[in-house]
């Protein structure tokens, strides 16, 4: 009867004891600025508690204009979509605005996708 006691605590604990240890964990900024902000708060704080952690960031996000690129606890692995695929990204975009604005005008530039007329 002892026996199977300190079996079944056994069987309780291990799996405990084993998931504890550290993960590695993938984190992704796609958009740039407010995103990119907070997917670095998070990647900073998993590394901080032990866990080996990678940030996927899209080399051409909007970002804000006093970004300053500063040494990461964590590894950063930059990447740019291919042209055919921002082309039709902004093309879908376009589309969205078009539709969803239905004929009024607003004019912005935006880095990652050019000067940018929308109807307002």
């Amino acid at each position: 009867m002892a026996g199977q006691r300190v079996l079944l605590l056994v069987g309780f604990l291990l799996p405990g004891v084993l998931l504890s240890e550290a993960a590695k964990i993938l984190t992704i900024s796609t958009v740039g600025g407010s995103h990119y902000l907070l997917m670095d708060r998070v990647s900073q704080i998993l590394q901080d508690h032990g866990h080996n952690v990678t940030m996927l960031n899209h080399k051409r996000g909007p970002f804000m204009p006093d970004f300053k690129k500063e040494e990461k606890s964590y590894q950063v692995i930059s990447w740019l979509a291919p042209e055919d695929h921002q082309r039709e990204f902004k093309k879908s975009f376009d589309f969205f605005l078009e539709e969803t604005l239905g004929g009024r005008t607003w004019r912005t530039s935006l880095p990652s996708l050019g000067t940018l007329v929308l109807s307002l």
